[in-house]
């Protein structure tokens, strides 16, 4: 559900940088797609694109940050019903290896703060939706449903508390459905954004 992304992957990355580090920090996106899959996933888990139809979201990216404008298109194909859960994990390239860190983030039904003002993905992503009064009681559950963005500047770039890391980070971001008897729901969704965040 965040979630990623629209650029929600990269949205969600640097609201943990934001949240629990020092300094300020920018991220510099290591693909201009911004989404990478999720290696070694079992089967039945979908990419970026099993949850949403990207082809009307444009992205640019220049110094300044990266420009979005255009739509996603809901393509979860679960039940209206279900509750979402989503996460996000933080992990550090060192030494050849992707190395666990100690920041995530989760929120075990997504869809009562996907519009939260006080939520991290409002800010960077969710408050841009131009049409969020009709589609907002809809969520990520129904397939065909348009989320209008109004064109904007995301700025990768925040001023945290304490010190951090430079290096090599990817976001990992999951979606998981789960049915009213509390039983999850397949398809589940993962998707990655890689980038190097540096003090500025």
């Amino acid at each position: 559900m965040f979630l990623h992304v629209i650029v929600l992957d990269a949205i969600l990355l640097l609201a943990i940088v934001s949240h629990s580090s020092g300094g300020t920090y920018e991220l510099l996106v290591a693909d201009e797609k911004l989404f990478s899959d999720c290696p070694n996933q079992a089967v039945g888990t979908l990419n970026q694109h099993g949850m949403f139809d990207l082809s009307d979201l444009n992205r640019s990216m220049n110094a300044d940050g990266v420009n979005i404008a255009g739509s996603l298109t809901c393509a979860w194909d679960v039940q209206p019903e279900d509750r979402v859960e989503m996460s996000i994990t933080l992990l550090y390239f060192d030494r050849g290896n992707w190395q666990s860190t100690v920041f995530s983030l989760v929120s075990k039904d997504f869809c009562k703060s996907m519009y939260d003002e006080k939520q991290y993905w409002y800010k960077f992503w969710t408050q841009h939706v131009t049409n969020s009064a009709d589609v907002k009681d809809k969520c990520v559950l129904y397939p065909g449903t348009k989320l209008q963005l109004e064109p904007f500047m995301l700025s990768l770039r925040a001023s945290t508390s304490g010190p951090f890391r430079n290096g090599r980070y990817k976001a990992r971001i999951r979606f998981i459905a789960f049915d009213q008897s509390g039983a999850s729901r397949q398809p589940n969704i993962c998707f990655e954004i890689m980038g190097d965040i540096y003090k500025v």
